[in-house]
Parts: C-alpha cells; sequence; structure tokens
C-alpha cells in the first residue's frame, strides 16, 4: 500500500521510538574494575609483545589440562544417543539432581555418612554461593580472605551487599588479611556478631595455602559463636 512505500522511503525520526527505559542494576556502577582474570591477561599479552623471549609462569585463571576419562566419554555418548529414543528422552531433570546420581555420591564418596537425600547436584560451588547471599536482606555483611578470588567480592558487591570501593577494599565487608606474616591464616578475632557470611578457601585462591585441621576447627568454633 501507499502507506507501507511511504514508510520504506521514509524511516520514522528517533523521537517516535520507544525504547524501553529498564533501569540498569546501580551496583554494577560500585564494581571498581575489569575482571580481575581479564586484567591479568591483558598485562600478560602486553609483557610478551614487549618480551617475546620471555619465559612467564602466568598465575591467572586455571584451566583443565587433560583430557576427559574415556569411561566419562563413554556414558555422556550413551546418553545422547539415549535422548534421540522415545524410550531414553528426558525432559527437565530432577530439581536436586537424579537420584541414583545422589546415591552413589552417597555412597562412594562420603561412605554413607549422609542420605542421598541431603545432597543437592547443581552447577557449581559459584553460582550457588550466590545464591546464598539472595536469601540475606541487602546491608547483610560479608568476610573474605585477602588476598581472595575475585568472584566472592564481585557477587557481593552485584547482589547490593556492599558500600562503594574505597582505596582498593569495599565497604561493608570485613577482610581478613592472609599473608607471609599469618602464614596465611586470618586473625579470626577481627570477627563479630555483624558478619553474616565467611567465605573461606583451602587450599586457598590465589596463595595455595592450606589450612590445618586446627585453623580450621578454630574458624568453624568461631563462626558458631557469632
Amino acid at each position: 500500500s501507499r502507506g507501507i512505500t511511504r514508510a520504506l522511503e521514509s524511516p520514522p525520526s528517533p523521537a517516535a521510538y520507544h525504547p524501553a527505559m529498564v533501569k540498569r542494576n546501580p551496583n554494577f556502577g560500585k564494581l571498581a574494575s575489569s575482571y580481575l582474570f581479564v586484567e591479568i591477561r591483558n598485562r600478560k599479552e602486553a609483557f610478551m609483545a614487549a618480551n617475546p623471549d620471555a619465559k612467564l609462569i602466568a598465575l591467572g585463571i586455571g584451566d583443565t589440562t587433560e583430557p576427559l576419562p574415556q569411561v566419562i566419554v563413554d556414558a555422556v555418548k550413551a546418553k545422547a544417543d539415549a535422548m534421540a529414543t522415545r524410550e531414553g528422552y528426558q525432559g527437565y531433570p530432577e530439581p536436586y539432581g537424579e537420584d541414583d546420581i545422589r546415591k552413589h555420591i552417597a555412597k562412594e564418596i562420603y561412605k554413607d555418612a549422609v542420605s542421598f537425600d541431603e545432597i543437592f547436584v547443581s552447577d557449581g560451588s559459584k553460582p550457588d554461593l550466590a545464591r546464598f547471599q539472595f536469601l540475606s536482606a541487602a546491608g547483610s555483611k560479608i568476610a573474605v580472605q585477602d588476598p581472595v578470588y575475585p568472584a566472592y567480592v564481585d557477587q557481593s558487591v552485584i547482589g547490593g551487599k556492599t558500600g562503594q570501593n574505597k582505596d582498593g577494599r569495599y565497604e561493608n565487608i570485613v577482610y581478613m588479611d592472609c599473608n607471609p606474616a599469618n602464614n596465611f591464616f586470618p586473625d579470626l578475632s577481627i570477627l563479630d556478631s555483624s558478619v553474616d557470611y565467611i567465605f573461606f578457601c583451602s587450599p586457598a585462591n590465589p596463595s595455595g595455602a592450606v589450612a590445618t585441621k586446627e585453623q580450621l576447627a578454630a574458624l568453624i568454633a568461631k563462626a558458631k559463636e557469632i
């Protein structure tokens, strides 16, 4: 029609559009910099460009180096082939993971110390830790080792658990210094009842420090105390 022809010949002015005015989560604006491992990669690439003969040991994000065991490959193939049949097709998985897998984990890994219905098969610990924070109020306070795996801090910032970044540290986060002076195990006396979550990694990332049984027992006792 003439109306369609005119529309094609004369595109509407920008004022004629009605863009969605979805407001961005303001907590993204608190993030002090890009993801740490991206920064490490950029610096590594710049260094190697300037020093092409350097033998650099990169301590950035880790990656896998070994191929999958054949037994796992065979199982994945068999499951994929089954999905192409009426008998073997499966839709959405069970919300807590397949019962057979959970029972196997309980028996082979935990030696039946826990019941299979206490086991939840998820997409990884990092997303689960972020989800835990969805359950708490915006002002909930976390404590982290310092240095720490950056995702734990970033997900807290994005989730509205922190204030602004000042001199490299966020408000409303308790930073537990871990360094050679304290053998990379923090002073637990700085933790009080205002702390809602304690993020603690052993082996630690990025230091690689491993807490002793006695240190872990002290950490658990402190968590119960506060």
